[in-house]
């Protein structure tokens, strides 16, 4: 079978994961000029060319295939408009991608003609993070770990392996626990997973990005760790009085007046009796 000119471009399909792309996607076949009495889009295709890392990954969330009813409409609307009554070789196809967590996959799709010829074009399927499911608030005193305890379920109603971690760039004084285990299925009580946060110093608030993943689903929380706000110590007043009262510093200055002797006078009444 013939094989065309490789196609330059990457043909890339973005999406965020538990979020879904549903589209209609144009590729031109160089070589394929057909009459509009020629139906090529029922004698073409495609077969999607994924590495073995990440089959049963696009198998479950990436569908691909061409859209004979669109490529032949289409098709005899622009041989209407050209001269001599051909087409550009274009074909649609119908796209449908809906991860349920993140990851890069380059493919290849071929496009083979029963009657000869055949296509290759280079495919990027790219899923990106979710938001985050939920925000965890922690705070704890200086060197006293605290934790907060929440229940997961699997996406489905089958058992499913996970693991659990802190991303890269989150603090290391967040932990969790159970890092990898089976996560139970939907409609049970969950497994139970406990975020632990133990400051080794003062400064300012931090934060961690908490990531549970199965072979088919992505869950991330955000974790912030906090200290309690520092109260200064109140100081009690005094039990005993260490202060006098009016009344008693003008008794006080009475007495001290009339024991106050003058000298001065009484010797002289001294004298005088002499």
């Amino acid at each position: 079978v013939a094989e065309a000119p490789a196609d330059p471009t990457l043909h890339t399909f973005t999406v965020q994961a538990r979020e879904s792309l549903q589209t209609t996607y144009a590729l031109t076949l160089i070589g394929l000029d057909t009459t509009p009495g020629d139906r090529h889009g029922d004698q073409l295709s495609c077969q999607l060319e994924v590495p073995p890392q990440h089959q049963a990954m696009v198998s479950k969330c990436f569908d691909i295939s061409l859209d004979s009813e669109v490529t032949a409409a289409r098709g005899s609307s622009q041989a209407s408009r050209s001269r001599g009554g051909k087409s550009d070789g274009q074909v649609y196809l119908k796209v449908n991608f809906s991860p349920l967590r993140p990851f890069i996959a380059l493919c290849n799709l071929v496009i083979t003609r029963a009657s000869g010829g055949r296509w290759r074009f280079d495919l990027k399927l790219e899923a990106t993070e979710p938001e985050v499911d939920d925000v965890i608030s922690i705070q704890s005193p200086l060197n006293k770990p605290a934790s907060v305890a929440f229940r997961l379920n699997n996406h489905t109603s089958v058992y499913s392996e996970f693991e659990a971690f802190f991303d890269a760039e989150s603090a290391y004084e967040f932990t969790v626990q159970p890092t990898s285990g089976v996560l139970e299925p939907a409609g049970t009580n969950g497994t139970t997973f406990v975020v632990t946060y133990k400051p080794t110093e003062y400064g300012k608030p931090v934060q961690g990005k908490l990531i549970i993943q199965t072979e088919d689903v992505f869950w991330s929380y955000l974790v912030k760790g906090t200290h309690p706000k520092y109260t200064a110590p109140v100081v009690e007043k005094a039990k005993v009085a260490t202060r006098l009262t009016k009344e008693m510093e003008m008794q006080l200055a009475k007495a001290s007046q009339s024991r106050r002797k003058n000298f001065i006078k009484e010797n002289m009444k001294g004298g005088a009796k002499d």
